[in-house]
C-alpha cells in the first residue's frame, strides 16, 4: 500500500508540472488503484494491473530521462539524482514485464518461486541484478521470450549507464574540481 501511495505521489507531481501533455498519468494510477481495490485472484485483473503499472512507469521513465538528457548540459545535485532515478525506473520496467512474462507463461524464468509474492520479489531482484550486469546465475530466463526481454532491459540499463549517467558525474566532478 505504501508503495502505491508513493506511486500516486509521484504521478500527480509530474502530472501538475505537464497537465496537458500526460493527462494519462492519472488515469493510470486511478485504474491500477481500482484494480487492486477490487481483489480477487483473477488472472485477467492481474494481468491488467501489470500492464497498468508497466505503462505507468514507462510514462515517468519518459519524462525522468527527458529530464535528464536536457539536464546534461548543467550538472547539478539534481541531476545526478535524477539520473539515478531514471536507472531505478529501467529496473522497475524490467521488474514489470519479467512479471508480466512469468504471469503469462509460467516457466519463462528457471529459480523462480510458484508463490506469487516470492515469484515477485525473484523477478524483481532479477531485474536489478541483470541491469547492474552482476548475473548470479541463480535466476535464468529459458523462454525466447524472457530471453529477448532480458536482452532489451540489459541493454537499456547499460545504455543508459554508459551514456546519461557518464556524462553527468563527469560534468558534476568538472564543475566541482573547478577545471
Amino acid at each position: 500500500m505504501c508503495n502505491l501511495v508513493i506511486q500516486t505521489l509521484a504521478g500527480t507531481n509530474i502530472f501538475l508540472q505537464r497537465r496537458k501533455r500526460f493527462w494519462l498519468i492519472p488515469v493510470l494510477v486511478l485504474a491500477g488503484i481500482l484494480l487492486n481495490s477490487v481483489g480477487g485472484a483473477s488472472t485477467t485483473l492481474v494481468s491488467l494491473s501489470r500492464i497498468l503499472y508497466l505503462s505507468f512507469f514507462a510514462v515517468i521513465t519518459y519524462v525522468v530521462l527527458k529530464q535528464v538528457v536536457f539536464a546534461a548540459r548543467s550538472a547539478t545535485a539534481e541531476s545526478v539524482f535524477a539520473a539515478l532515478s531514471g536507472f531505478l525506473l529501467i529496473g522497475y520496467i524490467g521488474f514489470f514485464l519479467f512479471a508480466s512474462i512469468e504471469v503469462s507463461m509460467p516457466g519463462s524464468f528457471k529459480g523462480v518461486s510458484s508463490d506469487v509474492t516470492i515469484m515477485a520479489n525473484d523477478l524483481f531482484y532479477y531485474s536489478f541484478i541483470s541491469i547492474l550486469t552482476v548475473g548470479y546465475g541463480d535466476i535464468v530466463a529459458v523462454s525466447w521470450t524472457a530471453r529477448n526481454a532480458s536482452i532489451f532491459i540489459d541493454l537499456m540499463g547499460a545504455i543508459y549507464n554508459l551514456v546519461f549517467i557518464a556524462r553527468i558525474v563527469s560534468d558534476f566532478s568538472t564543475k566541482h574540481r573547478g577545471v
